[in-house]
């Protein structure tokens, strides 16, 4: 279920290669296996129709490698509990726009004992820099993590420890 909706949600960039299935599903193993990994897929009808996963940065991440811009000292300073990435957030077209994407947003972040949360957003996703942006998050600068991977913007959202933020989207798929 996790590649299928990826593919569906990734139509406009999946002939690039980098975006590729195959290269998704090469590359999500890893996130399963990382410290603190979490899941939510929200559910229409018994149908996934979306997704969000990340994991909390372990020490010497490399997450921060890919930084192209500089930051403060210390931002890249991991200790395990700091940081939560948002690796992805991707909904099916068809619920695209219909606060899904909070919902899992939300669902995710809601109750994370972490300071902060990252995410890369690619630089020509102009619904999700809006969106992130409503949301809280702010650019910090660019990165392109993987030598053939696109420049991204990387983004940062201060998180409250405890902070419950289930949204309350009504006519929502359930988010688990």
């Amino acid at each position: 279920m996790i590649v299928p909706l990826y593919v569906a949600s990734h139509q406009e960039v999946i002939d690039r290669p980098f975006y590729s299935a195959e290269r998704f599903a090469e590359r999500f193993p890893g996130y399963a296996k990382a410290p603190g990994f979490e899941i939510v897929i929200a559910y229409l009808g018994g149908e996934p129709v979306g997704q969000a996963f990340g994991y909390t940065l372990p020490p010497a991440a490399r997450w921060w490698d890919g930084l192209t811009t500089p930051v403060p000292d210390g931002f890249t300073e991991e200790t395990g509990s700091r940081t939560f990435a948002l690796n992805e957030l991707m909904v099916v077209p068809d619920w695209q726009g219909k606060g899904v994407a909070h919902a899992l947003h939300d669902a995710l972040l809601g109750g994370r004992a972490e300071e902060r949360a990252t995410l890369l957003v690619r630089e020509d996703n102009t619904s999700a820099q809006r969106a992130y942006a409503r949301w809280g998050w702010r650019k910090i600068g660019k990165s392109q993590p993987f030598p053939d991977s696109p420049h991204f913007d990387a983004m940062i959202l201060d998180l409250t420890p405890g902070d419950d933020r289930e949204s309350a989207a009504g006519g929502t798929p359930q988010v688990r």
